[in-house]
């Protein structure tokens, strides 16, 4: 049994302990830390959080009564300050340990949301603090803290849960609640228990080195075939995180165009608001100016550029400036995602100086391109919609699906044309692997350059002791992303310091 124990110390402002048995970290915690736990303001509800061996104490004190409430069920109770005054009406909610987010007692006091009432029930719990009764305010993160030191959750959740907690879009939530509820979490522990045992395999081969040379060579090359599945799957998993990441920092979605071809119109209908300044004169956009917004569930980056345009017949200052305008458009089309071409309608199908060209260049460079042809209302009636389409198409080497006449002044042909741009964003986010996932950079460098680094170096290794020590190195790096067996106080602080206060 003593076997199983493995003793750790993590210092935590001097006042925690934690430990390992069995595989589960426990935590011993002097202080009761309390926070409010809901966004500070005016507001309906407002939530204190209390977590620590004096909850109870925390609840009988400012209640005066005598019993603790019954464990997740709510009590509507007074709350008074020391001097026995009613500070407000609260739900009381009480969580016996371990059965609680933090793994310890825990209370939270639903309040009404009034800054009056939230300050005073604030400075009630502050004042009960003692020497013999440590309470303090928590630090941001430390509730979640508490939870991952008792076991309740892993690295992983707790990550996902502040993904999920900054979630500005459907699909980010989407991809913070897979790991948020715990699936990462069982999928790294499944890839660590098959290591574990390819792992065991291979020190039985060591131990018994002597008794079967061919039976050792066959099982050595049978957990190196095992260990090439596994990083099959990691690789697949690699991918998915990497094109899932595309929607946590947002699909960069440049407008490339002409002046006046109404790029800012377009991006002031798309973003429902006058983000762009819209003028008549060329020009009018020199610097980029980037709107963020939701199209389709997914985070995009708008950037509206300085229109592409011959300079030979600009002068002065002010082609100085344009042309700078111009070369920043042309850098940030090269780090963009997905190119929105904006042209006006023309019976002629003319193609603006200078367009076909940066089309060309950027189909070189494999950028999803999508073309807007603006002012179709303006076009003779006697030419057709599809016939322009059908020579713009041609124009510019694109498929016809990827062409959409449109109009910014009656917006004739908008809805179709978000609706192919949530289509671009599916695909460049789409992976065979599985759903969005995501995963902070943290876990994507401990995945490649610990797990698959360790993984790819044993497969290479004929050496067998060698490549031992290069499964465990795997081992330890997915110890490392979960946090299971990992006591690093710099580690949790990297983890829980973007965190608000109260979670």
């Amino acid at each position: 049994m003593l076997s199983r124990i493995r003793l750790t110390s993590v210092s935590l402002n001097g006042i925690s302990r934690s430990w390992i048995f069995g595989g589960r970290r426990f935590s011993s915690h002097d202080s009761t830390i309390y926070a409010l736990s809901t966004n500070p303001g005016k507001s309906a509800i407002a939530i204190v959080r209390i977590s620590g061996p004096l909850s109870g104490h925390i609840y009988q004190c400012l209640t005066g009564r005598k019993s603790l409430p019954e464990p997740r069920r709510a009590v509507l109770s007074p709350l008074r300050d020391l001097k026995g005054s009613i500070l407000d009406h609260a739900l009381a909610l009480y969580f016996k340990e371990p059965k609680s987010y933090t793994g310890e007692d825990l209370l939270e006091l639903h309040l009404h949301g009034g800054q009056a009432i939230i300050r005073a029930v604030l400075k009630a719990i502050k004042e009960l603090n003692s020497p013999e009764n440590r309470i303090r305010y928590a630090e941001a993160g430390e509730f979640s803290k508490r939870a991952f030191q008792n076991g309740q959750l892993d690295l992983t959740q707790i990550e996902g849960i502040r993904d999920l907690i900054d979630a500005e879009t459907e699909l980010q939530r989407q991809a913070a609640i897979t790991s948020a509820g715990g699936d990462t979490k069982e999928l790294y522990d499944v890839w660590r228990d098959k290591i574990v045992h390819n792992m065991a395999m291979v020190t039985a081969l060591i131990d018994f080195s002597d008794d079967n040379a061919d039976v050792n060579g066959n099982l050595f090359e049978s957990v190196k075939s095992n260990i090439n599945v596994l990083l099959e799957e990691m690789y697949g998993h690699l991918d998915q995180i990497s094109r899932s990441e595309l929607l946590f920092s947002g699909i960069k979605m440049n407008l490339l165009g002409p002046p006046n071809a109404g790029k800012s119109s377009l991006l002031n209908i798309i973003a429902k608001r006058e983000a762009a300044i819209v003028s008549e004169v060329p020009g009018t956009t020199r610097d980029i100016l980037e709107v963020g917004m939701e199209i389709g569930g997914f985070k995009v980056l708008i950037g509206d550029t300085a229109g592409l345009r011959s300079m030979e017949s600009v002068t002065g200052d002010h082609a100085k400036i344009e042309m700078e305008g111009i070369k920043r458009a042309r850098e940030r089309f090269k780090g963009g995602d997905l190119i929105m071409t904006v042209i006006p309608a023309s019976p002629t199908t003319e193609v603006p100086d200078g367009i076909a060209d940066e089309i060309t260049m950027l189909k070189e460079q494999n950028k999803r391109i999508i073309v807007a042809i603006n002012k179709i209302d303006q076009l003779p009636t006697s030419i057709s919609v599809e016939s322009v389409v059908s020579n713009y198409s041609q124009a510019f080497g694109l498929p016809k699906d990827d062409i959409f006449p449109i109009s910014c002044t009656d917006q004739t042909g908008l809805p179709t044309l978000i609706n192919s741009i949530t289509a671009s964003c599916k695909e460049l986010t789409y992976t065979s692997n599985g759903p969005p996932i995501g995963a902070s950079q943290r876990i994507r460098d401990l995945l490649e350059q610990d797990v698959i680094y360790g993984l790819e170096s044993f497969v290479s290794c004929d050496d067998v002791v060698i490549a031992t020590a290069e499964l465990q190195h795997a081992i330890d790096g997915i110890g490392k992303i979960t946090g299971r067996g990992v006591g690093v106080e710099e580690l949790l602080g990297v983890v829980f310091s973007s965190f608000c206060i109260g979670k």
